[in-house]
Protein backbone atom coordinates (compact mmCIF):
# COMPACT_ATOMS: atom_id res chain seq x y z
CA UNK A 1 0.00 0.00 0.00
CA UNK A 2 1.04 3.61 -0.52
CA UNK A 3 1.85 6.08 2.21
CA UNK A 4 -1.34 8.01 1.38
CA UNK A 5 -3.43 4.86 1.91
CA UNK A 6 -1.67 3.94 5.15
CA UNK A 7 -1.99 7.50 6.43
CA UNK A 8 -5.69 7.59 5.56
CA UNK A 9 -6.23 4.30 7.37
CA UNK A 10 -4.37 5.56 10.46
CA UNK A 11 -6.56 8.66 10.53
CA UNK A 12 -9.69 6.51 10.25
CA UNK A 13 -8.59 4.28 13.14
CA UNK A 14 -8.08 7.29 15.41
CA UNK A 15 -10.99 9.41 14.16
CA UNK A 16 -8.82 12.17 12.69
CA UNK A 17 -10.61 12.15 9.35
CA UNK A 18 -13.74 14.00 10.47
CA UNK A 19 -14.52 16.97 8.19
CA UNK A 20 -16.45 18.58 11.05
CA UNK A 21 -13.29 18.80 13.14
CA UNK A 22 -10.84 21.70 13.07
CA UNK A 23 -7.19 20.76 13.37
CA UNK A 24 -3.94 22.69 13.72
CA UNK A 25 -0.89 21.31 11.90
CA UNK A 26 2.46 22.34 13.41
CA UNK A 27 4.93 22.87 10.57
CA UNK A 28 8.63 23.67 10.93
CA UNK A 29 9.33 23.29 7.14
CA UNK A 30 11.42 20.15 7.81
CA UNK A 31 10.71 17.07 5.70
CA UNK A 32 8.51 15.38 8.34
CA UNK A 33 6.17 18.30 8.94
CA UNK A 34 5.92 19.16 5.23
CA UNK A 35 4.93 15.57 4.44
CA UNK A 36 2.39 15.63 7.29
CA UNK A 37 0.86 18.80 5.90
CA UNK A 38 0.78 17.41 2.37
CA UNK A 39 -0.87 14.16 3.51
CA UNK A 40 -3.59 16.01 5.40
CA UNK A 41 -4.17 18.36 2.47
CA UNK A 42 -4.54 15.36 0.11
CA UNK A 43 -7.21 13.58 2.14
CA UNK A 44 -10.56 13.25 0.28
CA UNK A 45 -12.85 16.20 0.89
CA UNK A 46 -15.32 14.09 2.87
CA UNK A 47 -12.48 12.92 5.15
CA UNK A 48 -10.46 16.11 5.45
CA UNK A 49 -10.70 18.14 8.68
CA UNK A 50 -10.62 21.92 8.55
CA UNK A 51 -6.91 22.70 8.67
CA UNK A 52 -4.88 25.64 9.94
CA UNK A 53 -1.09 25.67 9.76
CA UNK A 54 0.81 27.00 12.79
CA UNK A 55 4.48 27.96 12.64
CA UNK A 56 7.07 29.46 15.00
CA UNK A 57 10.13 31.34 13.77
CA UNK A 58 12.57 30.80 16.64
CA UNK A 59 15.21 33.13 15.10
CA UNK A 60 17.92 30.62 16.00
CA UNK A 61 19.21 30.12 12.45
CA UNK A 62 19.98 32.46 9.58
CA UNK A 63 17.52 30.71 7.26
CA UNK A 64 14.58 30.95 9.70
CA UNK A 65 13.20 34.01 7.96
CA UNK A 66 13.53 32.31 4.56
CA UNK A 67 11.66 29.25 5.84
CA UNK A 68 8.84 31.40 7.25
CA UNK A 69 8.46 33.20 3.90
CA UNK A 70 8.48 29.89 2.02
CA UNK A 71 5.75 28.41 4.23
CA UNK A 72 3.60 31.52 3.82
CA UNK A 73 3.81 31.18 0.04
CA UNK A 74 3.16 27.41 0.13
CA UNK A 75 0.03 27.83 2.25
CA UNK A 76 -1.25 30.61 0.00
CA UNK A 77 -0.79 28.39 -3.07
CA UNK A 78 -2.70 25.55 -1.41
CA UNK A 79 -5.35 27.83 0.10
CA UNK A 80 -4.55 26.88 3.68
CA UNK A 81 -4.74 29.42 6.52
CA UNK A 82 -1.46 30.05 8.31
CA UNK A 83 -0.83 31.58 11.74
CA UNK A 84 2.83 32.30 12.46
CA UNK A 85 4.71 33.97 15.28
CA UNK A 86 8.28 34.95 16.15
CA UNK A 87 10.16 34.10 19.34
CA UNK A 88 11.61 37.45 20.50
CA UNK A 89 15.36 37.38 21.00
CA UNK A 90 15.08 39.14 24.35
CA UNK A 91 13.10 36.15 25.66
CA UNK A 92 15.77 33.63 24.71
CA UNK A 93 17.89 32.37 27.63
CA UNK A 94 21.62 31.67 27.49
CA UNK A 95 21.17 28.18 28.94
CA UNK A 96 18.55 25.53 28.24
CA UNK A 97 17.51 27.20 25.02
CA UNK A 98 16.01 24.01 23.53
CA UNK A 99 13.63 23.58 26.46
CA UNK A 100 12.77 27.27 26.43
CA UNK A 101 12.07 27.16 22.68
CA UNK A 102 9.80 24.17 23.15
CA UNK A 103 7.91 25.90 25.96
CA UNK A 104 7.39 29.01 23.83
CA UNK A 105 6.30 26.89 20.85
CA UNK A 106 3.75 24.82 22.72
CA UNK A 107 2.41 27.83 24.58
CA UNK A 108 1.75 29.44 21.19
CA UNK A 109 0.08 26.23 19.98
CA UNK A 110 -2.12 26.14 23.09
CA UNK A 111 -3.15 29.75 22.59
CA UNK A 112 -4.08 29.04 18.97
CA UNK A 113 -6.01 25.92 19.95
CA UNK A 114 -8.17 28.07 22.21
CA UNK A 115 -8.36 31.10 19.92
CA UNK A 116 -9.53 29.04 16.95
CA UNK A 117 -11.65 26.60 18.97
CA UNK A 118 -9.70 23.77 17.34
CA UNK A 119 -10.08 20.10 18.28
CA UNK A 120 -6.47 19.01 18.01
CA UNK A 121 -2.89 19.93 17.24
CA UNK A 122 -0.96 17.57 14.93
CA UNK A 123 2.83 17.26 15.18
CA UNK A 124 5.15 15.39 12.82
CA UNK A 125 6.85 12.97 15.23
CA UNK A 126 7.66 9.75 13.38
CA UNK A 127 8.84 6.18 14.14
CA UNK A 128 12.58 7.01 14.24
CA UNK A 129 11.90 9.71 16.82
CA UNK A 130 9.81 7.25 18.79
CA UNK A 131 12.79 4.89 19.04
CA UNK A 132 15.06 7.83 19.91
CA UNK A 133 12.65 8.94 22.63
CA UNK A 134 12.53 5.50 24.24
CA UNK A 135 16.32 5.17 24.22
CA UNK A 136 16.78 8.77 25.40
CA UNK A 137 14.40 8.21 28.33
CA UNK A 138 16.23 5.00 29.20
CA UNK A 139 19.54 6.87 29.34
CA UNK A 140 18.24 9.78 31.40
CA UNK A 141 16.21 7.71 33.84
CA UNK A 142 12.74 8.43 35.17
CA UNK A 143 9.41 6.68 35.33
CA UNK A 144 8.80 3.30 33.72
CA UNK A 145 5.78 4.55 31.77
CA UNK A 146 8.07 6.98 29.91
CA UNK A 147 9.64 3.98 28.17
CA UNK A 148 6.39 3.40 26.29
CA UNK A 149 7.34 6.38 24.14
CA UNK A 150 5.05 9.05 22.75
CA UNK A 151 1.32 8.38 22.62
CA UNK A 152 -0.50 8.65 19.30
CA UNK A 153 -2.89 11.05 21.05
CA UNK A 154 -2.91 12.75 24.43
CA UNK A 155 -4.90 15.56 26.07
CA UNK A 156 -3.53 19.00 25.28
CA UNK A 157 -5.20 21.97 26.97
CA UNK A 158 -8.79 22.09 25.70
CA UNK A 159 -8.16 19.56 22.92
CA UNK A 160 -5.67 16.86 22.00
CA UNK A 161 -2.14 16.60 20.65
CA UNK A 162 -1.99 13.96 17.92
CA UNK A 163 0.95 12.31 16.14
CA UNK A 164 -0.33 10.80 12.87
CA UNK A 165 3.16 9.88 11.55
CA UNK A 166 4.28 7.61 14.42
CA UNK A 167 3.77 4.42 12.33
CA UNK A 168 6.10 5.67 9.56
CA UNK A 169 9.90 5.78 9.41
CA UNK A 170 11.99 8.79 8.47
CA UNK A 171 13.21 6.99 5.37
CA UNK A 172 9.63 6.39 4.21
CA UNK A 173 8.70 10.04 4.67
CA UNK A 174 11.83 11.29 2.93
CA UNK A 175 11.30 8.92 -0.02
CA UNK A 176 7.70 10.08 -0.34
CA UNK A 177 8.76 13.76 -0.28
CA UNK A 178 11.25 13.16 -3.08
CA UNK A 179 8.73 11.16 -5.11
CA UNK A 180 6.01 13.81 -4.74
CA UNK A 181 8.50 16.70 -5.07
CA UNK A 182 7.46 18.17 -1.74
CA UNK A 183 9.91 20.95 -0.83
CA UNK A 184 11.47 21.12 2.61
CA UNK A 185 14.35 22.71 4.50
CA UNK A 186 17.09 20.92 6.42
CA UNK A 187 17.75 22.22 9.93
CA UNK A 188 21.54 22.37 10.25
CA UNK A 189 21.32 22.32 14.04
CA UNK A 190 19.99 18.75 13.83
CA UNK A 191 23.53 17.70 12.86
CA UNK A 192 25.22 19.40 15.81
CA UNK A 193 26.38 17.13 18.63
CA UNK A 194 25.91 19.67 21.43
CA UNK A 195 22.35 18.48 22.11
CA UNK A 196 22.11 15.10 23.84
CA UNK A 197 19.18 13.99 21.69
CA UNK A 198 21.26 14.65 18.57
CA UNK A 199 24.01 12.45 19.97
CA UNK A 200 21.49 9.67 20.46
CA UNK A 201 20.25 10.17 16.89
CA UNK A 202 23.59 10.58 15.14
CA UNK A 203 25.95 8.42 17.18
CA UNK A 204 24.30 5.97 19.55
CA UNK A 205 21.45 4.63 17.43
CA UNK A 206 23.57 4.25 14.27
CA UNK A 207 26.09 2.21 16.29
CA UNK A 208 23.29 0.03 17.63
CA UNK A 209 21.91 -0.46 14.12
CA UNK A 210 25.28 -1.79 13.04
CA UNK A 211 24.92 -4.48 15.70
CA UNK A 212 21.30 -5.15 14.74
CA UNK A 213 19.49 -3.33 11.91
CA UNK A 214 16.18 -4.17 13.60
CA UNK A 215 16.95 -2.33 16.83
CA UNK A 216 14.41 0.45 16.14
CA UNK A 217 11.60 -2.07 15.71
CA UNK A 218 12.70 -3.98 18.79
CA UNK A 219 12.53 -0.80 20.87
CA UNK A 220 9.03 -0.12 19.58
CA UNK A 221 7.97 -3.73 20.27
CA UNK A 222 9.25 -3.57 23.84
CA UNK A 223 7.40 -0.30 24.35
CA UNK A 224 4.17 -1.90 23.14
CA UNK A 225 4.62 -4.88 25.47
CA UNK A 226 5.39 -2.56 28.38
CA UNK A 227 2.25 -0.56 27.69
CA UNK A 228 0.15 -3.73 27.99
CA UNK A 229 1.82 -4.69 31.28
CA UNK A 230 1.36 -1.19 32.70
CA UNK A 231 -2.34 -1.29 31.88
CA UNK A 232 -2.69 -4.45 33.99
CA UNK A 233 -0.63 -2.90 36.80
CA UNK A 234 -2.70 0.27 36.65
CA UNK A 235 -5.90 -1.68 37.25
CA UNK A 236 -4.27 -3.53 40.16
CA UNK A 237 -3.29 -0.20 41.75
CA UNK A 238 -6.85 1.06 41.36
CA UNK A 239 -8.16 -2.03 43.15
CA UNK A 240 -5.61 -1.73 45.97
CA UNK A 241 -6.36 1.98 46.53
CA UNK A 242 -9.90 1.08 47.54
CA UNK A 243 -8.40 -0.89 50.45
CA UNK A 244 -6.20 1.88 51.88
CA UNK A 245 -8.02 5.15 51.11
CA UNK A 246 -10.37 6.18 53.91
CA UNK A 247 -11.69 9.30 52.21
CA UNK A 248 -11.51 10.36 48.59
CA UNK A 249 -12.18 14.13 48.64
CA UNK A 250 -9.79 15.19 49.98
CA UNK A 251 -7.76 12.01 49.88
CA UNK A 252 -7.03 10.53 53.31
CA UNK A 253 -4.95 7.34 53.39
CA UNK A 254 -4.78 4.77 56.19
CA UNK A 255 -1.06 4.75 56.95
CA UNK A 256 -0.83 1.29 58.51
CA UNK A 257 -2.82 -0.27 55.66
CA UNK A 258 -0.44 1.45 53.24
CA UNK A 259 2.70 0.25 55.06
CA UNK A 260 1.45 -3.36 55.00
CA UNK A 261 1.60 -3.37 51.20
CA UNK A 262 4.67 -4.91 49.49
CA UNK A 263 7.44 -2.37 48.80
CA UNK A 264 6.96 -2.38 45.01
CA UNK A 265 3.22 -1.79 45.41
CA UNK A 266 3.80 1.06 47.87
CA UNK A 267 5.81 2.88 45.19
CA UNK A 268 3.06 2.40 42.62
CA UNK A 269 0.40 3.55 45.09
CA UNK A 270 2.36 6.68 46.04
CA UNK A 271 2.99 7.47 42.39
CA UNK A 272 -0.71 7.27 41.61
CA UNK A 273 -1.69 9.37 44.63
CA UNK A 274 0.87 12.08 43.84
CA UNK A 275 -0.10 12.23 40.16
CA UNK A 276 -3.75 12.59 41.19
CA UNK A 277 -2.77 15.79 43.02
CA UNK A 278 -0.94 17.25 40.03
CA UNK A 279 0.21 15.22 36.98
CA UNK A 280 3.35 17.35 36.57
CA UNK A 281 4.68 16.58 40.07
CA UNK A 282 7.84 14.50 40.16
CA UNK A 283 7.61 10.87 41.31
CA UNK A 284 11.27 10.03 40.81
CA UNK A 285 12.86 7.52 43.18
CA UNK A 286 14.22 10.13 45.61
CA UNK A 287 10.75 11.65 46.09
CA UNK A 288 9.11 8.29 46.74
CA UNK A 289 11.95 7.30 49.07
CA UNK A 290 11.52 10.47 51.15
CA UNK A 291 7.76 9.86 51.42
CA UNK A 292 8.21 6.24 52.52
CA UNK A 293 10.92 7.15 55.05
CA UNK A 294 8.62 9.69 56.69
CA UNK A 295 5.61 7.36 56.74
CA UNK A 296 7.61 4.45 58.18
CA UNK A 297 9.34 6.55 60.85
CA UNK A 298 7.53 5.79 64.12
CA UNK A 299 9.61 8.46 65.91
CA UNK A 300 7.89 11.20 63.90
CA UNK A 301 4.10 10.78 64.07
CA UNK A 302 3.68 13.98 62.06
CA UNK A 303 5.65 15.59 59.26
CA UNK A 304 5.64 16.72 55.65
CA UNK A 305 7.44 16.02 52.40
CA UNK A 306 7.47 18.82 49.84
CA UNK A 307 6.40 17.59 46.39
CA UNK A 308 6.83 20.89 44.53
CA UNK A 309 4.31 23.34 43.06
CA UNK A 310 3.02 24.06 46.56
CA UNK A 311 2.01 20.42 47.18
CA UNK A 312 3.08 18.43 50.24
CA UNK A 313 2.49 14.96 51.59
CA UNK A 314 1.30 15.53 55.16
CA UNK A 315 1.58 12.81 57.81
CA UNK A 316 -0.76 13.07 60.79
CA UNK A 317 -0.48 10.16 63.19
CA UNK A 318 -2.43 7.24 61.64
CA UNK A 319 -3.15 8.83 58.27
CA UNK A 320 -1.56 10.87 55.54
CA UNK A 321 -3.00 13.24 52.99
CA UNK A 322 -1.90 15.76 50.38
CA UNK A 323 -2.22 19.53 50.79
CA UNK A 324 -1.47 22.42 48.47
CA UNK A 325 -0.17 25.66 49.96
CA UNK A 326 -0.49 28.87 47.95
CA UNK A 327 2.83 30.17 49.23
CA UNK A 328 5.48 29.46 51.80
CA UNK A 329 4.07 32.02 54.21
CA UNK A 330 1.19 29.61 54.84
CA UNK A 331 3.67 27.15 56.38
CA UNK A 332 5.27 27.58 59.75
CA UNK A 333 9.00 28.22 59.89
CA UNK A 334 9.53 24.64 61.05
CA UNK A 335 8.00 23.33 57.82
CA UNK A 336 10.29 25.39 55.55
CA UNK A 337 12.06 22.42 54.04
CA UNK A 338 11.61 20.93 50.61
CA UNK A 339 13.24 18.45 48.31
CA UNK A 340 14.99 19.64 45.16
CA UNK A 341 13.69 17.86 42.06
CA UNK A 342 16.24 17.52 39.26
CA UNK A 343 15.74 19.55 36.09
CA UNK A 344 12.95 21.68 37.55
CA UNK A 345 12.87 25.25 38.83
CA UNK A 346 11.58 25.69 42.39
CA UNK A 347 10.29 28.97 43.85
CA UNK A 348 12.02 30.08 47.05
CA UNK A 349 9.84 33.14 47.57
CA UNK A 350 10.41 36.88 47.12
CA UNK A 351 11.03 36.37 43.40
CA UNK A 352 13.88 33.85 43.80
CA UNK A 353 14.05 30.49 42.04
CA UNK A 354 16.42 27.55 42.42
CA UNK A 355 17.15 24.86 39.85
CA UNK A 356 19.42 21.83 39.85
CA UNK A 357 20.08 20.51 36.34
CA UNK A 358 22.05 17.59 34.98
CA UNK A 359 24.88 18.74 32.74
CA UNK A 360 28.08 17.53 31.11
CA UNK A 361 31.42 18.83 29.93
CA UNK A 362 29.92 20.08 26.67
CA UNK A 363 27.92 22.76 28.45
CA UNK A 364 29.68 26.11 28.81
CA UNK A 365 28.74 27.13 32.34
CA UNK A 366 30.33 29.34 35.00
CA UNK A 367 32.53 27.23 37.28
CA UNK A 368 30.78 28.75 40.29
CA UNK A 369 27.47 27.15 39.20
CA UNK A 370 28.76 23.61 38.58
CA UNK A 371 28.98 21.19 41.51
CA UNK A 372 30.30 17.61 41.39
CA UNK A 373 28.09 15.32 43.49
CA UNK A 374 27.77 11.59 44.05
CA UNK A 375 24.52 9.63 43.75
CA UNK A 376 24.32 9.00 47.50
CA UNK A 377 24.24 12.76 48.17
CA UNK A 378 20.75 12.92 46.65
CA UNK A 379 18.04 13.94 47.22
CA UNK A 380 19.12 17.51 47.88
CA UNK A 381 16.97 19.64 50.19
CA UNK A 382 16.49 23.33 50.90
CA UNK A 383 15.76 24.25 54.51
CA UNK A 384 16.20 27.04 57.03
CA UNK A 385 19.76 27.20 58.34
CA UNK A 386 20.54 25.93 61.81
CA UNK A 387 23.09 26.98 64.43
CA UNK A 388 25.22 23.87 63.83
CA UNK A 389 25.43 24.31 60.05
CA UNK A 390 28.95 24.60 58.60
CA UNK A 391 30.37 25.38 55.14
CA UNK A 392 33.47 23.49 54.01
CA UNK A 393 36.32 25.80 52.97
CA UNK A 394 39.02 25.26 50.34
CA UNK A 395 41.64 24.42 53.00
CA UNK A 396 39.44 21.67 54.42
CA UNK A 397 38.37 23.69 57.45
CA UNK A 398 34.77 24.74 58.06
CA UNK A 399 33.00 28.03 58.65
CA UNK A 400 29.72 28.47 60.47
CA UNK A 401 26.88 29.57 58.24
CA UNK A 402 26.14 32.26 60.83
CA UNK A 403 29.69 33.65 60.42
CA UNK A 404 29.37 33.53 56.61
CA UNK A 405 26.19 35.62 56.82
CA UNK A 406 27.88 38.15 59.09
CA UNK A 407 30.96 38.38 56.84
CA UNK A 408 28.69 38.89 53.81
CA UNK A 409 27.06 41.78 55.70
CA UNK A 410 23.59 40.27 55.53
CA UNK A 411 21.42 42.48 57.78
CA UNK A 412 20.61 40.86 61.11
CA UNK A 413 16.85 40.94 60.47
CA UNK A 414 17.32 39.10 57.14
CA UNK A 415 19.69 36.36 58.26
CA UNK A 416 17.02 33.96 59.52
CA UNK A 417 15.37 33.97 56.08
CA UNK A 418 18.50 32.75 54.22
CA UNK A 419 17.94 29.10 53.23
CA UNK A 420 20.66 26.49 52.88
CA UNK A 421 21.02 23.74 50.29
CA UNK A 422 21.97 20.41 51.88
CA UNK A 423 22.70 16.84 50.78
CA UNK A 424 20.86 13.69 51.87
CA UNK A 425 23.44 13.50 54.70
CA UNK A 426 22.51 17.08 55.74
CA UNK A 427 25.89 18.43 54.61
CA UNK A 428 25.57 22.10 53.63
CA UNK A 429 26.38 22.79 49.97
CA UNK A 430 25.51 26.48 50.04
CA UNK A 431 23.97 29.29 52.00
CA UNK A 432 21.87 30.29 49.01
CA UNK A 433 22.71 33.66 47.58
CA UNK A 434 25.56 34.13 50.06
CA UNK A 435 28.31 31.49 49.91
CA UNK A 436 29.07 28.05 48.44
CA UNK A 437 30.88 25.28 50.25
CA UNK A 438 33.93 23.71 48.59
CA UNK A 439 33.19 20.11 47.75
CA UNK A 440 35.97 17.60 48.57
CA UNK A 441 37.33 15.32 45.84
CA UNK A 442 35.17 12.21 45.53
CA UNK A 443 35.11 9.24 43.18
CA UNK A 444 32.17 8.57 40.86
CA UNK A 445 30.82 12.11 40.81
CA UNK A 446 28.66 13.78 38.18
CA UNK A 447 28.42 17.47 37.39
CA UNK A 448 25.22 19.35 38.22
CA UNK A 449 24.31 22.91 37.28
CA UNK A 450 22.86 24.59 40.37
CA UNK A 451 21.40 27.95 39.48
CA UNK A 452 19.85 30.65 41.66
CA UNK A 453 17.99 33.38 39.80
CA UNK A 454 15.70 36.29 40.54
CA UNK A 455 12.64 36.88 38.38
Amino acid sequence: MSLETDFRHNCQVHGWNDPHQHGLVAVSTGVDSMVLLALFAQLPVDQRPQLTVVHVNHQLREQSRTEAAFLKEWCAQHQLPLVATVWPRDQQPTHGIEDAARQFRYQFFAEQLAAQDADWLATAHQADEQAETILFKLLRGGQLNQLTGMAASRPFHAGHLIRPLLPFSKATLRAYAKQQQIPWYEDATNRELTASRNRVRLQLLPAMRQENPQVDQHLLDYAEQLQAVLQVADQAVTDRLTQIVRQSDPVVVDMQAFLKQPAAQRQLLLTRLIKQCQPTLSTEASVLRACEQLLANAQHPTGTVDLGAGWSLVKKYGTFTFNQFENFQQKSKEVFSFMVVLNQWRTLGNGWQLGCFTTDSRDHLPASEVVALTADQFPLRVRSWQAADRLRLENGHHQAVRRALINAKVPREERAAVPVLVTAQDEVIAALGVKWAVQPQRAHTRNYHIKLKHE
